[in-house]
């Protein structure tokens, strides 16, 4: 599909033009008339002949020129029997601003519906409804309403929300920070983030990548592209929705439901994407590409003028996932002592004391940029009477091509000079310290695709998906189930005994004790929660008791429930893991990885990945988690077979993803010693 009509048309028509200041037709022709690029404007317009010098039209049949791209903003009522019209008239791509449609409900869902069958039917790219257009800084192009557009810059940015969008695009014109594309993706009836990220990852004029969502259009196909596009160009995401209240303000802003949070974080973090938590995060990441920054930055130099200042920033690089400060070295010390005063500190931070003149800036940097072990300098400048802040600001120009340089100029009017003269070099400058070492650190991190803990809250409340509520499932029959987790080399040890007559032959088999019995029941989802577990049987006798004192108490409490048998095993050793499956709505089936049985609930240590995942990526899970060290052996114990528990996640993500009609796996507690691991038991839900 090609995009570039939502670009850089020839002709555009505009439906709902209007003179009126106040209504969108005006905005949306005000922007468009303003572009210094050539093209041809056909506004349409019922009740006036002239808008903006412009001659206009009663209807799109009027127009007898080629038309590359209509813009819709009239009633919602009336969208479909205008893009009706332009389907007749041939027009392959429509941009509807007008909203009214499936955020507003049921109604304007029946309408969106509409909208969306007759795009298909006459072969229309449709972008929006309820959108703010597009914008395109290179061809210099604007669709929007927006107040003004950013200036040229290599930052594409894909909004589902139309208020954040303009939000960012005018905090981007205060710093001085550039957009290469602008799409407000709205309701997305046709459209979606799916086809813009197609587009944007070979648009040349794009070198990074911000979207703000809401809900995703295809949850796989998003992973992949992303996936893609990360090995070239940064793409950071800000997803809304994380919340139970978040979800609701979703569905009344768009319609559409959120992924989870958990999974969410975990599809970003397997696709490479840098995900961040606010709307300043966000923006903070837009300011380091402003930079030129598309790549880690890990070991860093402090340069500053000021000691309180340096010592956050150097606490916020310590404390940090993936940033160090670089321990120079004894010759670059010697040389720092030789041009700056005997207070100055040399260490790192370089604190070259308050009344420092750009001229000791300068001394610094000729000695800094040369350190090989130094990624990047984050210069740092406070306010003093003596401070020469536009000078030091010419320094950062002059010197940031031998060295990356991350100005941190903190203060009010007195800096203005400084930031002035950074943004006249299309340079941007971060306010404080913590959102410089931020971005950095995101980028860091999400590059080498490790780190963080994605499993942090429960696996079974914040894997669910609100649209699962309506669904049905029961669990798999007992014999059924271990058939096919056999079929996938995950096995159950132990025997099922339908017969209590049977129970003694079945015990003998085992030789010495302590067993353990369960029943089996598709009546009883939670084993022990029923009373269906007993533990450390001993003998034979203790076996009966088992049986008997269970099967009441099971047929008490609930008179219909059918007990299938017991299955009994001998008592399992070893450190207890819970590995898991859960199939979200969004992104298919999510695999989970962390400590069993009661740890499993009580401290919730968990990481999660999206299937299907290798055995590599299987061997990271582990390695995430905060109890790794409890599987790595302690005070002499040995480490766990790390390579056998792979064998069961890789297996088991096979296992989901070749079996759709499955909802959940449980596979807990898996008991894993230094040589071996073994499934004590497992709940498949269909």
């Amino acid at each position: 599909m090609n995009l570039n009509n939502f670009f850089n048309p020839k002709s555009v028509v505009v439906i709902g033009a209007s003179s009126d200041k106040n209504k969108v037709g005006f905005a949306v022709m005000s922007n468009l008339s303003g572009c210094r690029t050539s093209r041809q404007i056909y506004p349409v317009s019922i009740s006036e002949s002239e808008i903006l010098g412009l001659k206009t039209y009663k209807s799109v049949s009027d127009v007898g020129l080629p038309i590359d791209l209509a813009i819709i903003a009239v009633r919602a009522d009336i969208v479909p029997q205008i893009l009706t019209e332009c389907g007749k008239r041939g027009i392959k791509n429509v941009i509807i601003i007008s909203a009214g449609f499936k955020e507003i409900g049921e109604a304007g869902k029946i309408l969106e519906n509409s909208v969306k069958e007759i795009a298909n039917r006459f072969k229309i790219a449709l972008l929006g409804p309820n959108c703010l257009g597009t914008i395109d800084s290179h061809a210099d192009f604007n669709t929007s309403f927006g107040a003004k557009k950013p200036i040229r810059g290599n930052i594409a940015f894909l909004s589902q929300s139309g208020a954040l969008g303009t939000s960012v695009l005018d905090m981007a014109i205060k710093e001085d920070v550039g957009f290469s594309k602008f799409i407000s993706l709205g309701n997305e009836a046709q459209l979606s983030e799916i086809e813009f990220l197609e587009y944007l990852a070979v648009d040349d004029n794009t070198k990074a990548i911000l979207i703000y969502l809401e809900k995703l259009s295809d949850g796989k196909r998003f992973m992949e592209l992303v996936s893609e596009i990360t090995k070239t160009k940064p793409v950071v995401v800000l997803k809304a929705g994380r919340s139970e209240r978040g979800m609701e303000a979703v569905m009344s802003h768009t319609g559409s439901l959120a992924p989870a949070d958990s999974v969410f974080s975990a599809a970003l973090k397997q696709s490479g994407a840098i995900a961040v938590e606010s709307i300043r995060e966000f923006f903070n990441m837009a300011k380091l590409f402003q930079l030129g920054i598309m790549k880690p930055l890990k070991n860093l130099v402090i340069l500053t003028n000021g000691g309180g200042p340096s010592v956050v920033t150097a606490d916020l690089i310590d404390l940090s996932r993936s940033l160090s400060l670089v321990e120079l070295s004894d010759s670059t010390k010697e040389a720092l002592r030789k041009v700056l005063p005997s207070m100055a500190a040399v260490g790192n931070p370089v604190d070259i004391i308050g009344d420092a003149l750009s001229s000791r800036y300068e001394d610094a940097l000729k000695i800094l940029v040369d350190e090989k072990g130094v990624d990047a300098i984050i210069l740092m400048l406070t306010p003093q009477m003596m401070t020469k802040v536009e000078e030091t600001a010419k320094l950062i120009v002059q010197y940031r091509s031998k060295k990356p340089i991350i100005p941190v100029f903190i203060g009010g009017p007195t800096i203005q000079a400084g930031l002035e003269y950074l943004k006249r070099n299309t340079l941007v400058n971060f306010n404080f310290p913590k959102d410089a070492v931020e971005a950095l650190d995101n980028l860091a991190l999400c590059h080498s695709r490790e780190g963080g803990n994605p499993g942090k809250s429960s696996y079974t409340k914040s894997v669910s998906d609100k649209s699962s509520r309506v669904s049905v499932s029961k669990m798999m029959d007992f014999v059924e189930m271990t058939k096919i987790l056999n079929e996938y080399n995950i096995s159950l040890t132990g025997i099922l005994v339908k017969e209590k007559t049977k129970l003694i032959s079945a015990i003998s088999k085992f030789g010495s004790g302590p067993y353990a019995m369960k029943v089996i029941s598709n009546n009883i989802v939670h084993k022990t929660d029923a009373g269906a577990v007993r533990l450390n049987i001993k003998s034979i006798e203790e076996a009966n008791t088992a049986w008997n004192s269970m099967e009441k108490r099971i047929l008490k409490e609930n008179p219909d429930a059918r007990i299938e048998g017991f299955f009994i095993q001998r008592m399992g050793v070893g450190r207890e893991v819970i590995i898991g499956m859960k199939r979200d709505a969004t992104f298919g089936p999510t695999i989970l990885f962390g400590l069993g049985g009661i740890l499993a609930e009580a401290i919730k240590d968990t990481s999660l990945r999206i299937a299907p995942i290798s055995k590599d990526e299987a061997l990271q899970m582990m390695r995430e988690i905060k109890g790794v060290s409890i599987l790595n052996g302690m005070r002499g114990e040995k480490p766990v077979d790390f390579n056998a528990l792979a064998d069961i996640i890789a297996n088991l993500s096979r296992l989901a993803t070749e079996h759709p009609e499955i909802k959940e796996i449980d596979l807990n507690p898996v008991m894993v010693t230094n040589t071996e691991a073994v499934v004590v038991d497992a709940r498949v839900m269909i």
